[in-house]
This record gives structure tokens, sequence and C-alpha cells, in this order.
């Protein structure tokens, strides 16, 4: 396929977590996911910026490119895809946001949207990465569920489940 459903899953999911968050008092904002610069990337981020520059914010815009774009990276070979989420009112990308408001309810809720924290705390030596308490990785709602309620990481997910 051409990746459509899976761009528009994933665009519905973010626009969910973002507006249960909202329900809750919780003001999230959606950072820039890393991308290189292939042309499938220029196509995506030009067509962000167009929105932006409509006076769309980046999360907005987003949501509605990622609904007519392939999302780049996103493939039956790629598990899932990464997202920096903050709030509007910490926008450091640095282990205290864990300990905001935002970062708690993200932390506990994730999974009903299909997403896991992907660096959590006490997992270094798994991941290789240190504790990231914005940087989530969507997986899909069963193994989110799985991943999260048993505190383990992607990489043991894999090793675990996917033998």
């Amino acid at each position: 396929g051409n990746g459509r459903k899976c761009d528009a899953r994933i665009a519905d999911n973010i626009k969910a977590l973002f507006e249960a968050a909202k329900r809750e008092g919780l003001s999230l904002y959606l950072c820039s996911p890393y991308r290189d610069l292939d042309r499938q990337n220029m196509l995506f981020d030009k067509k962000i910026k167009n929105y932006m520059g409509r006076g769309m914010s980046y999360a907005e815009a987003y949501i509605k490119v990622a609904t007519a774009v392939t999302v780049p990276g996103c493939s039956e070979h790629q598990v899932g895809l990464a997202f920096d989420i903050t709030s509007t009112t910490y926008t450091v990308l640095d282990s205290g946001f864990g300990n905001t408001d935002e970062g708690k309810w993200l932390e506990e809720n994730c999974a009903r949207f299909g997403f896991i924290l992907r660096y959590p705390k006490g997992k270094e030596r798994i991941t290789g990465i240190e504790y990231e308490p914005w940087h989530f990785r969507y997986v899909g709602e069963e193994a989110a569920a799985v991943i999260m309620e048993k505190g383990i990481t992607l990489e043991e997910f894999w090793e675990e489940y996917l033998k």
C-alpha cells in the first residue's frame, strides 16, 4: 500500500491525544519530529511551512499534511514514528519535563493513543539513550499497552514478543 492508512491513523491518534490532554486542562506542544533531508521530507516540510504561514500551529499543520502526504518513514518496514511532545509552558527538551503535569499525564496516558515513552528512566543501559520524557513513539495501541503496562522498552518488547 502507499502508507496512507498508516498516516491517517497516526494523525488521528496525535489529534486524539492532544484533545484528551486539553480536556484535562493540559496544553501539549508538538515539536518538529526529527527528519533527515530527503525529497519526501522536503515536500512534507514545505507543506507544513505553507500551512504555518497561513496561521496554523505546527501540530495543526502536521495533522493536516499527514492525512494528505505520506509521512516520511511511515512504511510497513517501520514499526513506528517518533514525536517530541512538550507543553506550551515547558518547552525545553530536558528531564525536568517528566515532573510537569503534562509530562506525567503523557507517561500515564500515551498508550491509549498507541504511543510509548521511548526512552524511560532507568532503562539507559538497554536503550543506550538517557531518559527523554518528551520523546514518544507510535507503535499502535496493542504494543503500546503491553510496553507501558509492563514498564519495558521497545527493545525488550522486540526481544520478548517479536521473536
